[in-house]
């Protein structure tokens, strides 16, 4: 599988990326989840070829951490492990995380994840959202001394916008950002794929399958009782018209002998300016789909028919 480079930095990546929140969530987030499948759908994708592992301790309150330690035991070599910090896990069930992006908390979370991980480097060490109690010159401070003790090998940011990229790279180099982009949000697009591409900074957009709806697999006769049963997308006229949407993409998916999924994906990650895009996964069957949108293109004339479909479909239009 091919690499790209992560940026400016000396980080490669597959140009697929497994991302963990499932893996660490409870089953009113995501469903049932066997920790044996996370491992075993981790170990799948090493063997395709994806090099990239996202997860966070926020996902499961560090359980998501631990899954890819068991994964990656004896098998670290080549790869990109990345994770977060500044969401403090919460003391309490139902209560929402705080943000900290001070100095000492950053470090502190820093060691926790090592420990979780199992490893002595993070690859990729992420903000995980902004927090605007805390100076950036702070959380750069925190960094600048992590990559000094060889603990981060990179900086990433993730949930943050063009002013407070701009205004972190004041104090150090910012190697990545992670947002949210999909077929269905592209607002990415108009404001923060340029701004990467002009600064050299990685783009490994998360939700590029929209928490499933674009993988075809659902009819208005699905019912959710996840995270998804709280989603606009997934209620009402809008979810019958995103259904409208997935419909059009599957004729042209059948065209290259392709699911929704591996068009979807395909599209995504040739989007001019993406790095990687992070796509979730709880078992290995799904990985094997997910790799399945690499290795060929789209034609000219059906980007066209896909463009058609967004002109009528997108939410951030």
């Amino acid at each position: 599988m091919d690499r790209r480079q992560l940026g400016a930095s000396d980080i490669w990546v597959s140009p697929l990326g497994l991302g963990t929140w499932a893996m660490g969530a409870t089953v009113e987030t995501w469903g049932h989840v066997d920790d044996r499948e996370s491992i075993a759908a981790i170990h799948q994708a090493i063997v395709l070829g994806i090099n990239l592992i996202d997860t966070a301790p926020i996902y499961g309150q560090g359980h998501s951490e631990e899954v890819v330690r068991k994964a990656i035991h004896g098998r670290r070599d080549d790869l990109v492990i990345a994770t977060k910090c500044g969401l403090l896990l919460p003391a309490s069930q139902g209560e929402d995380p705080a943000r900290c992006l001070k100095k000492d908390s950053i470090i502190a979370e820093c060691e926790q994840s090592l420990r979780r991980l199992g490893i002595d480097v993070i690859d990729l060490y992420q903000c995980h959202w902004p927090d605007p109690q805390t100076p950036i010159r702070e959380t750069f401070e925190a960094f600048s001394i992590l990559r000094k003790q060889g603990k981060i090998r990179a900086v990433g940011l993730s949930n943050f916008g063009c002013q407070q990229i701009s205004a972190a790279t004041e104090f150090g180099v910012v190697d990545s950002l992670q947002p949210p982009f999909s077929m269905l949000h592209p607002r990415a697009s108009e404001d923060l794929i340029p701004y990467c591409k002009e600064h050299n900074i990685g783009f490994l957009p998360y939700g590029p399958l929209a928490k499933g709806l674009l993988t075809g697999k659902f009819n208005e006769e699905s019912t959710f009782e996840d995270i998804r049963a709280r989603d606009p997308e997934f209620l009402g006229n809008r979810y019958r018209r995103n259904l409208l949407f997935v419909e059009g993409l599957s004729e042209i998916a059948k065209g290259y002998g392709k699911t929704v999924t591996q068009l979807v994906l395909n599209w995504t990650m040739n989007f001019p300016g993406v790095t990687a895009p992070l796509v979730g996964a709880k078992r290995p069957s799904q990985v094997e789909e997910n790799v399945g949108a690499i290795g060929w293109d789209i034609s000219t004339s059906d980007m066209a028919r896909i463009e058609t479909l967004l002109g009528g479909s997108t939410s951030d239009a």
